[in-house]
């Protein structure tokens, strides 16, 4: 094997995104909780970049719901409900099918699965340490790196705004391991990446069975403090597949 081969590209970012991705983790790992205020300068000091960087990078989270920045009155990160991450399920499960099978058929005109190959083994590395912040770490960036995969712009805008928050309501509900068996869920993730390189119809499909069973896999966690959670999907919605237990 050469030595190129043993190389994966480098990720670039620009500064505003690699503050947003900075950000967005320490929501995964709870080392910032629903309520807690965000001072720029304080964040500029503590990572190194201008003010207008950190600004930029908190309106970005403020569009994905992950912070509430308001005029006057600073920003927070935000409290998130169970009532929007249902919905928000719903939108995904409408986007990320699309999103795999664009992604399939960038992968046939030759894009790289290197780095959903890269989050699986992350996946699988949090899963044997039972780790559950990395391990949403590495599920919200392998759905971050599904939707640039497509090279779908539109699909791409939209993601930004549904992909984080439901990994940060659990998290933030649950910051616990939960009773999950994580390495099933790494397994799916390969599997889906599978789906990919067979072609477009094969990967929109798994895609929406995928979505649909993480949607009910979910449920569980998603509390309200003024009503119990329902034990099925909302009323009136039908996904068209079936839910299914984790072994």
């Amino acid at each position: 094997m050469s030595r190129t081969a043993l190389l994966s590209p480098l990720e670039t970012r620009t500064r505003v995104e690699e503050v947003r991705i900075r950000l967005i983790h320490a929501v995964l790992l709870g080392q910032l909780r629903p309520g807690d205020r965000l001072t720029e300068s304080h964040l500029a000091s503590e990572l190194g970049v201008s003010q207008a960087t950190v600004n930029q990078a908190l309106l970005d989270l403020h569009a994905q719901r992950i912070v509430n920045k308001t005029l006057n009155r600073g920003t927070t990160v935000s409290t998130f409900a169970a009532d929007d991450v249902r919905r928000l399920f719903f939108v995904r499960a409408i986007l990320e099918p699309a999103a795999a099978s664009e992604a399939a058929i960038a992968v046939a005109q030759g894009a790289d699965l290197w780095r959903l190959r890269k989050r699986v083994e992350e996946m699988k590395s949090a899963a044997a340490a039972r780790d559950l912040g990395a391990f949403c770490i590495a599920d919200y960036e392998f759905h971050s790196d599904l939707y640039r995969l497509s090279g779908n712009s539109f699909l791409i805008s939209a993601s930004q705004a549904i992909s984080a928050a439901p990994f940060a309501y659990i998290l933030c509900s649950e910051p616990r391991p939960l009773a999950t068996d994580y390495s099933a869920l790494a397994r799916e993730h390969e599997q889906i990446v599978e789906a990919i390189v067979t072609g477009p119809e094969c990967a929109e499909q798994l895609m929406r069975e995928k979505v649909g069973r993480w949607f009910d896999l979910s449920t569980q966690f998603l509390k309200s403090p003024s009503e119990p959670v329902p034990p099925t999907r909302p009323e009136g919605v039908e996904l068209g597949w079936r839910s299914q237990v984790l072994p």
